[in-house]
């Protein structure tokens, strides 16, 4: 583990990875047993990524880098 980061940071990482995959491979396996149909699946993924690539987006867009 890094001297620089701290394990609230890389359990903040950790949820985050856990949150993406899941909203990912949930509709995919609820698909596969027929509980949704393939069309409620992509709905769900795509927005699914459209939610994630907004935030990125808003965070890389107002991302301030510190000068010295």
């Amino acid at each position: 583990m890094d001297s620089g980061s701290s394990s609230i940071v890389e359990l903040g990482r950790f949820m985050t990875g856990f949150l993406v995959v899941m909203g990912v491979a949930l509709p995919v396996v609820l698909a596969h047993c027929d509980l949704i149909r393939p069309e409620a699946m992509v709905m769900s993924i795509v927005g699914g990524l459209l939610i994630y690539g907004t935030i990125i987006s808003f965070t890389m867009f107002f991302h301030q880098e510190e000068e010295f």
